[in-house]
């Protein structure tokens, strides 16, 4: 049977959609990117659901994407983009949350960012790590970042790639609260039955309104950017930097 990568349970009038992957940190693989396109698709146009809690299993919340698959997700095979999911993800009818524990590194922070609220157990370490690999983060992504924690904690992370703790990703607004890990899996369970505890008539009118707020905020042309990203995914730098991870050493940049 097919490995099962992600879980989903659907409560009384919210759902809880957990990543399945704890051997590999719930990194972000083709098959688990699919998985939650599915899910979302599933419950966006369910009436009776007013939350949707999205957790991971094990350790980690998401370690980022699964860099064994960043050859084939380069060369563009890939039927369903991270973008166009996370994308689905932001636009969700009904307030989101993310439940953070343990790592929460580049596509796994922007899968985290991309939930209206994020709950972070003690033990959470958020970074958007990609300079360390020689990747680029994606347009959208970039503006993500921007409209949590403003610019100048942008470019703190992206410049730097370094690793935060909870409380330093709170002092950022990267999370919302931080609660005991021991704590957070029946905290998070809680926020959901608060949130979809309200009336869901206006939780649907107000998220709506949030984000046709910030809609036109990030509306910049960016094609040339695109243009600059994709060139940096097809670098040389690039391949050494997923090498060097797999392999564990440190890359030989050569700016090509």
């Amino acid at each position: 049977m097919a490995e099962q990568v992600l879980t989903v349970a659907r409560r009384e009038n919210y759902a809880v959609l957990t990543l399945n992957r704890p051997e590999k940190r719930n990194a972000l693989n083709q098959p688990l990117i699919e998985a939650l396109n599915l899910a979302l698709a599933q419950f966006e146009n369910d009436r009776e659901i007013r939350a949707l809690l999205l957790c991971g299993e094990g350790s980690s919340f998401c370690a980022g994407i699964d860099l064994k698959e960043v050859d084939e997700a380069q060369a563009g095979h890939n039927p369903t983009s991270l973008e166009s999911v996370f994308g689905r993800l932001e636009r969700f009818p009904v307030p989101t949350i993310a439940s953070v524990q343990g790592a929460a590194l580049a596509g796994g922070l922007e899968l985290a960012l991309h939930c209206d609220l994020r709950v972070a157990g003690d033990n959470a370490k958020l970074g958007m790590t990609l300079g360390r690999v020689g990747l680029m983060v994606p347009y959208d992504f970039t503006r993500k970042l921007i409209e949590v924690c403003g610019s100048a904690n942008t470019a703190r992370i992206l410049y730097t790639a370094d690793v935060f703790d909870a409380n330093e990703g709170r002092a950022m607004g990267l999370v919302h609260e931080v609660v005991p890990s021991a704590k957070l899996k029946e905290h998070s369970l809680a926020l959901a039955e608060k949130v979809a505890g309200n009336a869901p008539l206006s939780l649907r009118a107000m998220k709506a309104t949030v984000r046709r707020c910030l809609s036109q905020s990030f509306d910049a042309w960016h094609l040339d950017l695109l243009d600059v990203a994709r060139q940096v995914r097809q670098s040389m730098d690039a391949k050494e930097g997923v090498r060097a991870f797999l392999e564990k050493r440190k890359p030989v940049w050569r700016a090509e």
